[in-house]
């Protein structure tokens, strides 16, 4: 039977619980999360409870120090949320191919979670130049969000990049909404991929 937590730490926990059930900001959850990495058990629930939110939050502006807390989680048993933070902190480390991996093992136990499909798909395409491959992940999270207009815009990208420009322009004019703006966007890909772009009247 575990040990149950000290009031301290008890208080702790309900504190931080509070806050992210009241949507505090990261400026002010961080220090609070830290307080109680600090806290708890290196192996405790409590450890692996903060550390998961404090790597989800610093990830963005610490990806080295988020990768480390994701891989304290593992240490605990499988978590799709870890592994999404180590995709992500990796990509912003320039480690593409660890980014990869790490997002299929988050797919592997949240298959129908189109931010993990969206995220491969676009390390995928613009990282490691495998935009067909991309395609997969990409239909699927478009499936999943058909509305998400990041995600077809990734969507977009990697079926220009497949030679698939005419549905290209239409999935990029539903996103974007403006023709204008598709047309700019659609150009300024073209140009980076070493492609004439296209003469027409845009999407």
């Amino acid at each position: 039977m575990p040990e149950r937590p000290s009031p301290d730490l008890e208080r702790m926990l309900t504190d931080v619980e509070w806050a992210m059930s009241k949507d505090f900001a990261a400026r002010d959850l961080v220090p609070m999360l830290e307080n109680l990495v600090r806290a708890a058990p290196s192996v405790s629930e409590a450890a692996y409870f903060a550390k998961l939110r404090l790597s989800e939050l610093i990830v963005g502006d610490a990806p080295f120090r988020a990768a480390r807390l994701a891989r304290d989680v593992l240490e605990s048993g499988e978590s799709e949320r870890a592994w999404a933070v180590l995709g992500l902190a990796h990509t912003l480390l320039g480690h593409y191919r660890v980014a990869a991996r790490s997002y299929r093992r988050a797919l592997a136990l949240a298959p129908d979670c189109a931010i993990y499909e969206h995220n491969l798909g676009h390390v995928l395409d613009v990282a490691l130049n495998r935009p067909h491959e991309a395609l997969i992940h990409l239909e699927r999270a478009h499936r999943f969000s058909p509305r998400e207009g990041e995600i077809a815009s990734s969507y977009a990208h990697a079926l220009l990049r497949s030679g698939q420009l005419e549905k290209a322009k239409q999935l990029l004019l539903v996103a974007v909404k403006r023709p204008e703006e598709a047309a700019q966007i659609l150009a300024a890909w073209q140009y980076a991929n070493g492609n004439k772009p296209d003469n027409g009247h845009g999407p």
